[in-house]
């Protein structure tokens, strides 16, 4: 199964009660530019996962240091505050659900 269909079925799993009312997926373009893609874990299995975490970081992600550009190839995937949290170049959607499908189908400590 890909990525996005996977990542449908853990959206839709996660539906029941007041989770996709107050959280939820958000996919969206960065204009440096690339994608940003959040997950709300609050209220998912996945909640008691939550210690920060720097997953995946490749390339040179937009910073302060470079004028929040960035890189051609860039990827960077975390989990904080409550949050899975993913940015890459215009290529990384892709990588980035892997990203979070891998980390979600670890097996919890």
């Amino acid at each position: 199964m890909d990525e996005l269909r996977w990542l449908e079925q853990w959206y839709s799993a996660q539906c029941r009660g007041d989770w996709a009312n107050d959280r939820g997926v958000t996919i969206q373009s960065l204009d440096n530019p690339g994608w940003m893609v959040t997950i709300d874990l609050e209220g998912t299995p996945l909640a008691r996962r939550m210690t920060d975490a720097l997953l995946l970081r490749a390339g040179e992600p937009p910073s302060a240091e470079n004028g929040n550009v960035g890189g051609t190839d860039w990827i960077e995937c975390a989990v904080k505050d409550g949050r899975f949290t993913g940015a890459g170049d215009p290529f990384k959607l892709h990588t980035i659900l892997r990203c979070f499908r891998e980390w979600a189908d670890q097996t919890p400590p």
